[in-house]
Order: C-alpha cells, then sequence, then structure tokens
C-alpha cells in the first residue's frame, strides 16, 4: 500500500471521531457546533414561558398550586442527521401558607417533567421554522396531530410533588 493510500483510510478512519466523542445526540443549543442555537433556543424557551402563562392561568393549572413556572424545555438532536427527536419539558409549582399557631411559612412544591415525542426525522430547521410561524406554538408540530402544549395538561394532572 502506498502511503497515499494509508494516509486516506487513516483519514476515513479517523473522521467520525469527533461525532463519536461528542455522542451521537446533543442539545438543540448545541447544534450543529456548541452554542450554535443558543439564541434561538432561549428564545424559543421564553416565548414557550409566555404562552405557558397565557394558556396555564385559563386552563390547566388549576389544583393545588397557585405558582406554576417553566424550568426548562431542551430538545435533543441526532447530531449527524441535524434532526429534533424529542424534547423535554420541565414545570414546576408552588404553594405557600402560613401556619397560624407556629406563624410558619410552609412550603408545597410539584415538579413535573413532561416528554415529547417527535415524528423521527424532523430537521432542525422545519423545528424551528414550524415554530416561528404565526401561531406555531400551539400549532401540531410536523409530522404530528398535536402541538407543544398538548402534552402537558395530561403531564400536569398527575401527581407532582417531590420531597
Amino acid at each position: 500500500m502506498n502511503w497515499n493510500r494509508w494516509c486516506c483510510c487513516v483519514a476515513l478512519l479517523l473522521a467520525p471521531l469527533p461525532v463519536l466523542a461528542r455522542g451521537l445526540h446533543v442539545d438543540l443549543i448545541d447544534y450543529p457546533r456548541p452554542e450554535a442555537n443558543w439564541d434561538r433556543a432561549y428564545g424559543l424557551e421564553s416565548a414557550l414561558q409566555r404562552e405557558f402563562d397565557r394558556l396555564c392561568a385559563d386552563t390547566w393549572c388549576e389544583g393545588d398550586y397557585s405558582n406554576y413556572q417553566v424550568l426548562e424545555f431542551r430538545c435533543a438532536v441526532l447530531a449527524h442527521r441535524g434532526t429534533v427527536q424529542r424534547c423535554v419539558w420541565v414545570v414546576v409549582a408552588s404553594e405557600l401558607s402560613v401556619d397560624a399557631d407556629r406563624g410558619e411559612v410552609l412550603a408545597d412544591n410539584g415538579r413535573w417533567v413532561c416528554p415529547l415525542e417527535l415524528r423521527p426525522g424532523v430537521p432542525v430547521e422545519a423545528f424551528h421554522a414550524a415554530l416561528d410561524a404565526p401561531g406555531g406554538l400551539s400549532a401540531p408540530l410536523p409530522g404530528l396531530d398535536h402541538g407543544l402544549f398538548d402534552v402537558l395538561p395530561e403531564c400536569i394532572g398527575n401527581t407532582g410533588r417531590t420531597s
């Protein structure tokens, strides 16, 4: 084997190493490279928090708590394909009260991790475009018959107490 062929073979074998070193999946924030989608991902998270606040008060945030907040929203991207695979909402809530006899402030809180499975193969750009469209936060996602907020009522309806 001549020198050129040997170098080409070594290069082909080593080419996938950066992908393998960081794993098959990355956070949406880090696609296609670390922090490349930082602004878009946090902009999406802020928009989702605003829409959550709007919808929550009138619909499914009734019950044990008076203060519900979206803590985080994250999505996993299959790095070598650039497709969003799944997302997760983390919602927290609290209720404070005063014990009249002891004068203590009592805290009760809940936490929910609400998964959102997507149709396999939704490109990152199509995912962002769907959410950026007018009404996109409540519209069905590409390839699905439901949107981001449709998973929350059932998830939040489950017991969310943490110790």
